[in-house]
């Protein structure tokens, strides 16, 4: 699914754009020389969502951000925030704040100096009293009370981070842009911040925009994703829409776990979508996409709609065990059939309470359940 298709679905979701949003992207492109960075985005970012880019190293999310920001000027194209063309507009003249993955702080300034720092450079100048009311409220709000003298070299990634937030959101913007923000905290700490953004952004009733290349992340984080390849937006949609309804390949594949099956399609009068395999298998499932009548497709099951059973399944397959992988909460299993290979198989951990989980090299059988399957384009 291009952009346009995209936000057109997205628009008849909302009335047809009757309230305006807080920020558009209007066929914009940003070309680098001859390497084309950005092409044709068309987005509408709502007052009030938490919005996330999502892609690979490359795929132009970043540089969507920073023209929003107005770090970069689009090639072709309108970026307009509250209803206004800013394309020209300097980043300090936007009611936009950006967190930055580095945090960007300055080390020889306090938390308090750091985080008052954008309210200092305003013109006309602003009240020292209500700059430090401001800076008291920021910290509050981000659980910082109490730090106000310390320097940042003394504060621990979590809190460096934390700092960062305070100083964008004192500012009180429109748009809070976030640069994969999260991505030098280790695992415990980013699950714990990343409840912390969704409850600020709660809390502020402030739109935000995260660019990341973790998929758990966007997926936990937004109302809205947009994921992006090679300078596109190839779908945009709820974190739930997307993960049961990938329109391609690679949205699947990008968001979460799938298995993936090749084969030809085809499509009965009924609407009906089979594929059939190598060495005859064949198998029903839902169409998803712009997927031909008939022609190569392929079959994509996620892990965990799999079922796994040492006694045989009516319209089963029989599969052979080749690894066990305990991670807490569930075992992961990778299997192999004759003729589609290997298949991977999440089993929660209260299935195998009582039982034996499944070893190297024993028979077993698997089936999904009906609706599981979905067949879409291969590319």
């Amino acid at each position: 699914m291009d952009s346009q298709a995209s936000q057109a679905e997205y628009d008849g979701d909302f009335g047809s754009g009757a309230i305006r949003p807080v920020a558009e992207l209007r066929g914009v492109s940003k070309s680098f020389g001859e390497v084309l960075a950005a092409q044709d985005l068309t987005l509408r970012i709502e007052a009030g969502e938490f919005l996330s880019f999502l892609g690979p190293s490359g795929c132009g999310k970043t540089t969507a951000l920073r023209m929003l920001a107005g770090f970069e000027t689009p090639t072709s194209g309108e970026v307009l925030i509250d209803g206004e063309r800013v394309n020209d507009l300097a980043p300090y003249r936007r009611p936009v704040n950006m967190v930055f993955q580095s945090y960007a702080l300055f080390p020889h300034l306090s938390v308090a100096d750091n985080v008052s720092y954008g309210l200092r450079q305003r013109r006309p100048r602003i009240e020292r009293r209500t700059i430090q009311d401001k800076v008291t409220r920021a910290l509050e709000t981000v659980r910082l009370t109490g730090f106000e003298k310390r320097r940042i070299w003394e504060m621990s990634g979590g809190q460096q981070q934390r700092v960062a937030l305070a100083r964008a959101i004192v500012n009180e913007p429109k748009l809070l842009l976030l640069d994969e923000p999260l991505a030098a905290l280790d695992r415990k700490l980013r699950k714990e911040m990343q409840i912390e953004l969704q409850d600020l952004q709660r809390q502020l009733g402030i739109t935000f925009v995260l660019v990341t290349h973790d998929q758990e992340e966007a997926l936990s984080l937004s109302d809205r994703i947009c994921v992006m390849r090679a300078g596109r937006i190839v779908q945009i949609g709820t974190p739930q829409d997307l993960y049961d309804n990938p329109q391609s390949r690679y949205v699947a594949d990008f968001v979460g776990v799938s298995n993936f099956f090749d084969g030809a399609v085809f499509i009965d009068a009924g609407g009906r979508a089979r594929l059939r395999l190598a060495g005859g298998l064949e198998f029903e499932g839902r169409a998803v996409g712009d997927l031909a009548a008939e022609g190569e497709a392929c079959l994509s099951i996620r892990p965990e709609q799999i079922r796994l059973s040492r006694e045989p399944l009516e319209g089963g397959l029989e599969v052979v065990v080749q690894n066990r992988i305990f991670l807490g909460e569930h075992t992961e299993y990778l299997v192999r059939h004759a003729v589609l290979g290997p298949v991977i198989a999440l089993a929660p951990r209260q299935s195998e309470i009582g039982a034996s989980g499944f070893v190297q090299g024993e028979r077993a059988w698997i089936d999904w359940p009906d609706g599981a399957a979905l067949i879409m384009r291969r590319i």
